[in-house]
């Protein structure tokens, strides 16, 4: 790790009440005290405690002009965030003079954090597990406050701590297997590896498969769920749209192939975020922008998670829906009649030739009809267990990649031979476990994996 001391903006370059410039490292006491002056002559920054906030004013040290009017922070390591010594200035809320605060301790030789620095050397120093990290990205980028309390609660450690107990459990039987082989003439017991195998199948598969179960629905709180609108020209895609968003977001006519591109906007439902997407209608045609249109609309359908395919109520189902309908088969989906306003009798509306799963969704985009029946069934087709979301176990891609490769191994395990011989294949399946919920914690993972995490944050976290 890198261990110049460095300095950021932790806030938004904007206007507002205050603005955070942060500074971490060996020196950030020093550089803070050569453009900080305290209101009381008699404090100085070097003999200031930890956790204690003092009022002054910055100036310019060439020049002596005063820049702004602050509180100055001092944390004190490893008792901080980074683990390093800490100092923190607020400044009054304006670009112009945060900016200036941190180009004089950039002039006066700090170094610039890169994004995530701070989070960083937060995770080099033991402050905090990979799992935390990951909730602070999660609580940073968090599109709904259902988003923002899961990377809260994954901050407080709560994956993290379930890792911790499989880890026990796993060192556990490493131990008592490699006591099994190393002194094998010394052993009078019972042979361990029939009580191994059963505490594999009990106490390790379980909740690791649980784990993996509940990938599903930390994905969908945090990216949402991607819900694309399909169908025939003028059937009302865009104008549900409009109305899903409650504003004129899509233009809407008359004219069939209006809609060219697919067009996305995030909404959410109850907590649950949703990614719309309004696509070109499909339909055969030689126009060669509406044809392009059409291809996105090909691509849009691959990413769903859900789609939503409309047919217009009030008129016949011709070939076009069929075939249309046919190409979506074995996709989840959901079948809404729209403009069911005009047919008063359900039994005239028009039907597919055979009733799709889940019967039909009657709507109308125009007055609003059939709306709120459409959002829960939309939360339905999230599938997300509130169980599983209050308990903060709900792992990222990443995770759930380790803990499938974890359960190979302990697979590996109760899949063996019942016979003593197997002791060394079992040692070297509970060390490749133990080694994938390590990596899940940030013990042993590359600099090619801390890189493509750390990223994704901004610069001054």
């Amino acid at each position: 790790m890198n261990t110049d001391t460095i300095a950021a903006i932790a806030t938004p370059l904007g206007t507002g009440g205050i603005s955070i410039v942060k500074i971490s490292g060996l020196d950030a006491l020093a550089a803070a005290a050569r453009i900080f002056k305290p209101a009381n002559a008699r404090r100085r920054l070097a003999n200031t405690p930890s956790q204690t906030m003092i009022y002054g004013h910055i100036h310019d040290p060439a020049s002596g002009a005063l820049v702004d009017e602050v509180l100055v922070t001092v944390l004190r390591g490893p008792h901080s965030f980074t683990g390093e010594n800490v100092v923190e200035i607020n400044c009054h809320g304006g670009p112009e003079v945060t900016s200036a605060v941190l180009d004089l301790l950039l002039r006066s030789g700090l170094r610039h954090a890169d994004p995530g620095e701070f989070t960083r050397r937060a995770f080099m120093n033991g402050r905090i597990d990979l799992t935390q990290v990951e909730g602070t990205i999660d609580l940073i980028q968090a599109k709904t406050r259902r988003a923002a309390r899961l990377g809260s609660q994954m901050i407080a450690s709560g994956l993290g701590n379930e890792i911790k107990r499989l880890l026990t459990i796993v060192r556990e039987l490493r131990v008592w297997v490699e006591a099994d082989i190393d002194f094998v003439e010394d052993i009078t017991d019972e042979p361990a590896a029939p009580a191994i195998r059963m505490r594999v199948a009990e106490e390790l598969i379980p909740p690791v498969e649980q784990l993996v179960r509940h990938y599903h629905d930390g994905r969908i709180i945090r990216r949402g769920m991607r819900v694309v609108l399909v169908g025939k020209p003028n059937v009302g895609k865009s104008s549900l749209m409009n109305r899903l968003l409650v504003r004129d977001r899509v233009i809407v006519t008359d004219v069939p192939g209006t809609t060219r591109d697919t067009i996305e906007e995030q909404m959410a439902i109850e907590g649950i975020p949703l990614v719309v997407c309004d696509t070109a209608g499909i339909r055969h045609s030689r126009d060669p922008i509406e044809r392009m249109g059409q291809k996105k609309t090909q691509e849009a359908i691959e990413k769903a998670d859900l789609l939503l395919f409309m047919i217009d109520a009030s008129q016949p189902i011709d070939d076009l829906d069929r075939e249309l309908w046919k190409s979506l088969d074995e996709r989840p989906r959901l079948v809404l009649r729209n403009k069911s306003d005009l047919i008063q009798d359900v039994g005239q509306r028009s039907t597919l030739d055979e009733p799709p799963e889940g019967g039909y969704l009657d709507i109308s985009a125009l007055s609003g009809e059939g709306l709120e029946r459409l959002k829960s069934r939309l939360l339905r087709a999230a599938g997300i267990d509130t169980r599983a979301e209050a308990q903060a176990c709900l792992p990222n891609r990443r995770h759930r990649d380790l803990l499938i490769r974890s359960l190979a191994a302990l697979g590996g395990i109760t899949a063996q031979p019942h016979d003593d011989e197997q002791l060394e294949t079992m040692a070297i399946d509970l060390m490749d476990c133990e080694r994938c919920l390590n990596q899940i914690l940030g013990v042993d993972v590359t600099p090619d994996v801390l890189d493509d995490i750390f990223k994704r944050f901004c610069i001054g976290k």
